[in-house]
């Protein structure tokens, strides 16, 4: 009894952090406010998501980003389990009149909250402006999604 008593609580202890918050897979609809700002949208399936973005550069054009993300570990920070994430994204825009294409890579850092199907993210997008010009392209931000099962 004491031996099967003992191996329960292990596996529990071994099995905490998979549990520590609710992962949201399916559709997830959401806003994100930085450098551009719009709506954005992420398909979760475990530790991959699919993700697509429709902004607007504060005046000089909007832009259509679509990209993957993959879940690489999960630190605690201030006691709250984060799940860092990197990626890719293509985006296409049109940008002080001119047609916008841009390569980036996604460096982000996730949160879901317990009680709610939310995942609140911050995202750092460096990469490749192609065109209308060769050069460094950025974009980035804070936001939060609201996942629908």
């Amino acid at each position: 009894m004491k031996k099967t008593l003992l191996i329960v609580v292990l596996v529990m202890v071994l099995m905490t952090p998979l549990f520590a918050m609710q992962k949201n897979d399916g559709i997830g609809v959401g806003v994100t406010l930085g450098y551009p700002t719009g709506l954005t949208m992420r398909y979760g399936m475990d530790d991959f998501r699919v993700l697509g973005n429709l902004t607007w550069n504060y005046g000089s054009g909007f832009y259509l980003d679509a990209g993957a993300l993959y879940d690489i570990t999960e630190v605690e920070v201030a006691d709250l389990p984060v799940i860092i994430n990197a990626g890719a994204q293509l985006g296409l825009g049109i940008n002080n009149s001119a047609f916008a294409f841009s390569v980036n890579g996604v460096v982000g850092a996730s949160y879901y909250m317990d009680d709610y199907p939310v995942e609140v993210f911050v995202n750092l997008a460096p990469g490749v402006a192609i065109l209308p010009s060769m050069g460094f392209s950025f974009k980035g931000g804070v936001g939060a999604l609201w996942y629908f099962e």
